[in-house]
This record gives structure tokens, sequence and C-alpha cells, in this order.
């Protein structure tokens, strides 16, 4: 685990809901150092994927991705949340801890040469990251695995997903 990336991530009780913790990286963003720190290592991990493209789902997905890609010098593609997307769409829907999403990608930014690694910010139930690899199948394109900052381990996401996934820190309880 690493204790300065957890150290810099603030634990709001309650939220969006009664009995969620939300792991707030605002105050990580807010450290450059830490932030520079985290894009370092996630974009290490990256490469070691051999990827051609980066995936951020949105929202938080984003400004890890982005970092990313620019740093690796690789095709960025956004998912977005249903109906935020111009043109013809994959979909793939998803349950949350505390409720439902429908993601969304665009048809005709990757191909089968492409091999994709997805990006977000928290792995927590497996959700979100399950329906992002749904997507990128659709694409036919390559999908590699996920790295995300902060996975909540003691959710068990993990085991939803049947590509690699890395994290930089963890939580266990």
């Amino acid at each position: 685990m690493n204790d300065k990336i957890i150290d810099n991530i603030r634990i709001i009780k309650d939220f969006p809901k009664k009995g969620i913790d939300f792991y707030d990286i605002a105050s990580l963003l807010a450290n450059p150092n830490i932030f520079l720190k985290a894009i370092d290592e996630m974009t290490l991990k990256v490469k070691k994927m051999n990827a051609t493209a980066i995936a951020g789902i949105d929202s938080r997905g984003f400004i890890f991705a982005s970092a990313i890609a620019y740093k690796l010098k690789l095709k960025l593609i956004i998912i977005r949340k249903q109906g935020k997307l111009p043109g013809k769409t994959f979909k793939s829907s998803y349950n949350l801890e505390y409720g439902s999403n429908t993601l969304e990608i665009q048809k005709d930014f990757l191909n089968s040469k492409d091999k994709v690694v997805v990006i977000d910010d928290i792995l927590a139930t497996g959700g979100t990251i399950s329906a992002a690899f749904k997507l990128i199948k659709k694409t036919n394109a390559q999908l590699v695995g996920a790295v995300v900052l902060l996975e909540l381990v003691f959710l068990n996401g993990r085991a939803k997903l049947k590509y690699e996934v890395q994290s930089i820190s963890d939580v266990n309880s």
C-alpha cells in the first residue's frame, strides 16, 4: 500500500447516502507533489502493460487518464455517463454501492489494433470498471486491463473483473 497516497485522500462519511464512505480525491489533487507521485506511479504501471490507448472513466478517471496519455503519448478515449457523448455509441449498464448507472463510448475511435488500458480513480464494487471493460470489448479493441489510484479491497470488486487490474494504493477495511 502506498501510504502517502491514501493519507492524502479524505474520507467523507455518509456520502452520497448514509452508510457509504466517499473517498474524496480532491485533497490529493490539491497537493501537487502527491498528485505528481500518483500520476507517475500509475504511468509506470500502464507503460508495463504495452497499451496503445488509454480509456478514462467519467469523471474522476479523466483526470488521471489524460495525464497518463499525455506522458506516454497515447491515444485518449473517454467513457462517459449516458447521454453525454455525440454520435453513435455503445452502452453498458452497471450497479453501484448506492444505485445504478449507464456508461457509453463512441463507436468510432477504437479498432482491433488498439491495446487499451482503462483508468479510474477508485475500484470499489467493480461495477464501473466491469461496464467499461464491456464497452472496450464492444469496440473490438484489445482490452489489456485497468489501472486505478485506489482499491477498496474489502468490497471485493476485483473478483468481478476478468482482466488485470492494478492499483497504486489500497484500503483493506
